[in-house]
């Protein structure tokens, strides 16, 4: 009895970490084929690893006091993808809380996004040309303004920096600054690609050239 119990929760687990990977997969295919992002409750999941994934559902049953499940948030993002919808940000686990409340009155999980999300049509929505940015100041508060900017980069996003206005750009300035992005004393390493173009006196983030001025 004890052996087929372990199977069983075994396989349980097996299935939900399936399904956090079709999430993780859709919630990339949103961003960068859609400009959509998918957040749980206000927490990123793009490039989340399965565990994380799975314990942000946890965090929603237990913090949030939402139990959602990670089976039915990732079939949501799959019939989200489906849909032909402007760039967005939406809330994935309220959006299963609330089909899981409300499941009685819709014939599919389709038919509850077409009525929830119908109104943000990309057919209705007007081209939004990105606007680029100029940071002044490369303290902690302009460093994780430029790590979100430059993640956001290429996802439909309407803001892009271009430029960083510093109190020096020589050479030695723009590797410490390149170091400093890199690795940040509380929020740990950029997950990304930081590299110094000294000649131009640029840093580029991500392929995303952005000039250092003085």
């Amino acid at each position: 009895e004890s052996a087929v119990g372990y199977e069983k929760e075994l396989n349980a687990h097996v299935q939900k970490e399936r399904a956090a990977v079709v999430l993780a997969s859709k919630t990339g295919e949103l961003l960068y084929d859609k400009g959509i992002e998918l957040v749980l409750y206000r927490n990123h999941l793009l490039d989340r690893t399965v565990s994380e994934i799975l314990n942000l559902h946890d965090y929603s049953k237990n913090v949030v006091e939402k139990p959602v499940d990670v089976f039915t948030t990732s079939e949501l993002a799959s019939e989200i993808y489906a849909m032909h919808l402007a760039p967005a940000k939406l809330d994935i686990g309220k959006l299963a809380s609330e089909w899981l409340n409300e499941q009685a009155s819709y014939a599919s999980k389709k038919e509850f996004l077409q009525t929830k999300l119908g109104g943000f049509s990309s057919a209705s929505s007007e081209a939004v040309e990105p606007r680029d940015v100029i940071l002044y100041g490369f303290g902690r508060i302009g460093r994780l303004a430029a790590r979100e900017l430059i993640k956001q980069a290429g996802k439909g996003q309407q803001l892009r920096l271009r430029a960083i206005v510093t109190r020096g750009s020589s050479d030695a300035d723009i590797i410490k600054r390149a170091s400093l992005l890199r690795n940040d004393s509380v929020h740990g390493a950029f997950k990304g690609s930081v590299l110094e173009d000294l000649a131009n006196k640029s840093l580029i983030i991500n392929g995303q050239i952005v000039h250092m001025i003085d």
